[in-house]
């Protein structure tokens, strides 16, 4: 998610349940309580051999829908069936067929208020639940109406006790009042929504620290009041780093190459599938002092970089290799010559490009099958500690030969190296590497070795770095 794209946080359930196709199960938490009256109308209506009506009261966003909708998740041998404003409920349950399900659940919505239903109509519903509940096709089926004001909640009440009375109703109060999760939970459902829909992201990646999740919890009275909040909030972090950014809006991705080939590393620091640095994980493993100050709000650099889709690359080193022999300019090959290395092309220097993440993150390819391979040999190694050491006086020569490979396959329209960012502090970008997308900001890290520290230590203090520099930090 890069600094030009939006924040996807619904917080209504038909939304959600678009955005997050078969994996609800990932962010609904339960409800017990409610959960426990559903089992108590199963148990009524299995000894009862009848159906039952449940009128279910509650705010506006406090997830009475998500709620009904997701039963099944927690309780099995459910089906759910909506029936939407659009639809006449008489004919629709006369039409219905008996379940073969231990419980069906039949959600009236679009009608959660006195002004969306007439008198007449209330009347004619209730009667058709009445009447459909006692058949062999309703024996087993519980019809909710979602409400969200107590007149019509107390209406609906008034006509089941009237029409149908302790069949319908049973002996307890049919309006049951839902309250949603609690409080308690409401930042852990905004992080589970967030890391489904958002490539891994939650609350301190997009700005919103420990504290001012707390202030949104109190002045919310429900769990989607809360959700709005919360986006409200993302939508102002994004704008006020957009506007320091200005014109440099761009991407940062950081590039590791290291002799002991650390992908796992790599893959340790990033989540998604599209190699986005993990702050959070970065900041656990590091006691940098860059970025020991930060470490009592790591939502700000968690939202730096999230805003510049900050990745983390591996670049295998037989790679980095063929890049160096088949497009290092004059004054990298004569420093290889002198290391006794060779330096003819390879012809398959595009093709290992183009399968690295370095390669697909410029495709806009996610992480997908990995090539599988041996261990790199010990002339390969050998080959590449030469690399290395001419990176430690130079990298600015490696650093062009993996661009001008870019630029040769496509992947990039032009570059330009050791490039100044930001009026806060002077500070040179490896290679700022330009694309139809606007432009990518790559910063390389040559090692002989690395590891899991020393690359989060880099990481993080370039991005604290790049804060500085546009007056963020």
């Amino acid at each position: 998610m890069g600094a030009q794209d939006s924040i996807t946080l619904p917080d209504r359930y038909d939304m959600l349940k678009d955005a997050a196709a078969g994996d609800l199960q990932q962010i609904i938490l339960p409800v017990s309580s409610a959960l426990e009256r559903i089992d108590q109308l199963a148990d009524e209506m299995h000894s009862s051999l009848r159906g039952t009506f449940l009128i279910l009261k509650g705010m506006s966003g406090s997830g009475k829908s998500t709620f009904a909708n997701t039963i099944g998740m927690f309780r099995d041998g459910v089906e759910t069936i909506n029936l939407s404003r659009s639809k006449d409920i008489a004919v629709e349950l006369d039409n219905m067929a008996a379940t073969t399900q231990a419980l069906r659940v039949v959600i009236l919505e679009g009608r959660e208020a006195m002004t969306d239903v007439q008198q007449d109509a209330l009347e004619k519903a209730v009667h058709a639940v009445n009447q459909f509940i006692r058949t062999p096709a309703g024996r087993r089926t519980v019809v909710v109406w979602l409400a969200n004001k107590d007149d019509l909640a107390q209406n609906l009440a008034r006509l089941a006790h009237d029409l149908g009375g302790e069949a319908l109703i049973g002996l307890d109060d049919p309006v049951y009042s839902f309250s949603g999760p609690p409080e308690a939970l409401y930042v852990d459902i905004a992080n589970r929504t967030l890391e489904l829909l958002n490539q891994g992201e939650n609350l301190n990646d997009l700005g919103i620290g420990n504290d001012r999740a707390e202030e949104l919890k109190k002045i919310s009275p429900t769990i989607g009041n809360f959700l709005a909040r919360v986006r409200a909030d993302l939508v102002e972090n994004r704008k006020g780093l957009a506007n320091l950014v200005a014109k440099e809006q761009c991407r940062v991705w950081f590039v590791v190459v290291a002799g002991n080939e650390p992908e796992g590393d790599v893959d340790g620091l990033t989540r998604g599938t599209f190699f986005s640095a993990d702050v959070d994980r970065m900041l656990s493993v590091t006691g940098a002092n860059i970025v020991a100050e930060l470490k009592s709000h790591p939502e700000k650099l968690g939202l730096l970089g999230t805003f510049f889709d900050a990745r983390v690359l591996h670049l295998p080193i037989l790679t980095a290799l063929t890049l160096a022999r088949s497009y290092g300019n004059q004054p990298l090959k004569t420093r290889m010559l002198a290391e006794g290395m060779s330096i003819n092309p390879d012809s398959d220097a595009l093709q290992r490009l183009r399968e690295s993440s370095l390669g697909l993150s410029f495709s806009k390819s996610s992480i997908g099958p990995r090539r599988v391979g041996g261990k790199a040999g010990t002339n390969t190694v050998a080959a590449f500690e030469k690399i290395a050491k001419i990176a430690s006086t130079n990298d600015s020569l490696l650093n062009i030969s993996v661009a001008e490979a870019l630029a040769a396959s496509s992947l990039i329209d032009s570059y330009l190296p050791e490039m100044n960012f930001g009026n806060g502090l002077t500070r040179r970008t490896d290679i700022v590497a330009e694309t139809k997308d606007g432009p990518v900001r790559l910063e390389f890290m040559w090692r002989k070795t690395t590891g899991r520290a020393a690359i989060s230590n880099y990481v993080l203090t370039k991005l604290y770095n790049y804060g500085r520099a546009i007056s963020y930090l």
